[in-house]
């Protein structure tokens, strides 16, 4: 009886292995995005190679040769990175490569796929903003004896022509003109009142309380001053060439500017009004909706958003967000919305701190783990992977990269502050795999040698998997 089943052991154990490597060749290439085949080939080829040989399973084989030879080649350039640096690599789901992977860290402008991940699951990618044009009487043969009153529904993309078609990335916004225009067709041909601009659906602050003084009416510039009525990112002025904020002028009242210049296009086409532009909250008894005009949708604007890396926009869309809770927006309720849904959503926020939506403020803390979650796992994954940047060829990454094997391979959010260097986003592989990604490294020194670094880690993941080719370890066919 021993000996029978000692007979027996081997075989016994080599099928429990062979259904083992079986079980997790499917989940690999479940995780790779590929269908895993177990249907016979019609074919009367015969095989040599044994029924329960590991050659049957090639994928399975060939995982952790790749994984150990990016891991090693990950290890080698992350070893020279100075600071604090955080890195993950995923695919789908699987841990490639990590190092300090739930460490805080600042984010910069990758803070930005937290933002646009919880706008996209509160707002639906579909939503819509619209800028109303009220008054308390309606025009009786073309003359309205009332004021205008222009109401911002926090869309961060209306914009005049001149101001949002300067951009190399072409991108979908809101013109004010047809505000006008619409005005126009509602039979007025004279305002006896006055332009009001109404911004009151978020609070008076142009800018976060916590953000250096450098980020505001300085010449950097870094976001435009906040307003639920908002035209061409409150700017009055603006390099026609150049698109950093750094040219631009703000606009002392925002609201009122928005007023001024829909004054002017009235006039321009043939409307007089005899009242001034100002800013002023509408009165319940105006309610004659006279024109309105929609935003580009949710997905739209965060795509421009991520694009060109747009604080202004995002520091808009977090006050419209805590706006849809409690009136008016804050950034601070924003930023705790955003946590919060991100925790109810199943992430780990232990660690993590949201202060803004742009990341320019030095108190926010994420972690890599969360940045590649958003984007590997994430429910809007698939979105924020299309609004991002592509090396070589658009946003913040059209210079990077260029001729090399990763250019137009690699979408990714950047992000820059003093003492901060960060990058995330999704890698496609020249063997048509999927890897997400998150660099953040935190040090006050040479930029220029963290993102070659960053780049270099891109570099060898672009080759994965690196390891023995397929065929050499699909079964053996003999030769006919």
């Amino acid at each position: 009886m021993n000996f029978m089943l000692k007979k027996m052991a081997a075989p016994l154990v080599l099928f429990a292995v062979s259904i083992f490597a079986w079980f997790n060749a499917a989940s690999l290439d479940s995780q790779s995005g590929k269908e895993f085949s177990s249907q016979v080939s019609d074919t009367n080829t015969s095989l040599i190679t044994p029924l329960l040989s590991a050659r049957r399973l090639p994928v399975f084989l060939q995982a952790p040769i790749a994984d150990k030879e990016l891991r090693n080649e990950v290890e080698n350039l992350v070893a020279q990175l100075p600071g604090l640096s955080c890195i993950n690599l995923l695919e789908d789901g699987r841990v490639i490569f990590e190092q300090l992977s739930n460490e805080p860290v600042i984010p910069a402008s990758t803070q930005k796929l937290l933002t646009a991940s919880v706008l996209l699951k509160n707002f639906g990618p579909d939503h819509k903003f619209s800028t109303k044009v009220i008054s308390e009487t309606q025009p009786v043969n073309g003359v309205l004896k009332d004021d205008l009153w222009v109401i911002g529904g926090g869309d961060p993309v209306l914009m005049t022509s001149k101001y949002a078609e300067r951009y190399k990335d072409p991108f979908l916004y809101t013109d004010i003109k047809d505000l006008g225009l619409q005005i126009l067709s509602s039979g007025i041909n004279h305002i006896e009142g006055s332009l009001i601009g109404d911004e009151s659906l978020f609070d008076e602050k142009r800018f976060v309380d916590s953000w250096p003084e450098r980020f505001r009416h300085t010449d950097q510039k870094q976001a435009g001053p906040i307003s639920a009525l908002s035209l061409n990112a409150g700017f009055v002025r603006w390099d026609p060439v150049k698109e950093s904020n750094g040219f631009n002028t703000p606009a002392d009242e925002p609201a009122e500017y928005t007023a001024s210049v829909l004054k002017e296009i009235l006039e321009d086409n043939g409307i007089t009004v005899t009242g001034q532009t100002m800013t002023g909250i509408a009165p319940e008894t105006a309610f004659f909706e006279i024109a309105t005009v929609e935003s580009p949708t949710m997905k739209e604007i965060i795509s421009k958003m991520l694009l060109g890396s747009d604080n202004t926009t995002a520091e808009i869309l977090l006050k419209g967000l805590s706006a849809r809770v409690e009136t008016p927006g804050t950034s601070r309720g924003g930023a705790e919305i955003v946590a919060n849904s991100l925790k109810v959503s199943g992430y780990d926020m232990e660690r993590v701190e949201v202060v803004d939506a742009s990341g320019l403020d030095y108190g926010n803390r994420v972690t890599c783990k969360l940045l590649t979650e958003l984007l590997d796992t994430g429910s809007h994954a698939g979105e924020l992977k299309q609004s991002l940047p592509i090396t070589g060829k658009s946003g913040t990454l059209r210079k990077r990269l260029l001729d090399t094997p990763a250019e137009g391979r690699v979408r990714g959010k950047t992000g820059s502050l003093n003492g901060v260097v960060s990058l995330a986003g999704v890698v496609d592989t020249i063997f048509e795999r999927s890897l997400s990604f998150a660099f953040v490294t935190n040090f006050d020194g040479d930029k220029g040698r963290i993102k070659y670094l960053h780049d270099e880690i891109l570099l060898e993941m672009i080759k994965y998997p690196q390891g023995p080719s397929i065929d050499l370890l699909e079964p053996i066919v003999p030769d006919e």
